[in-house]
């Protein structure tokens, strides 16, 4: 859904072009983040650590999610 939202054109949301390994992607900017979060498609499983971090959602939900 957020993807959706940066590129609907109705909001005028900090989206620029990005690579990652090699793979064009589009990358909502966010100045005041830690963390950056991407879809597990575009990490290499040797890019992967042993470690996990919480990840609270905005939904309420919290996850642990894989660290690269």
């Amino acid at each position: 859904m957020t993807a959706d939202a940066c590129c609907s054109g109705k909001e005028n949301m900090p989206v620029r072009k990005g690579m990652i390994n090699g793979r064009s992607i589009t990358v909502l900017r966010d100045m005041g983040c830690l963390t950056v979060v991407l879809r597990r498609s575009l990490v290499r499983d040797d890019q992967l650590t042993e470690k996990d971090e919480i990840c609270f959602l905005i939904d309420g939900t919290v996850r642990h999610i894989p660290v690269a």
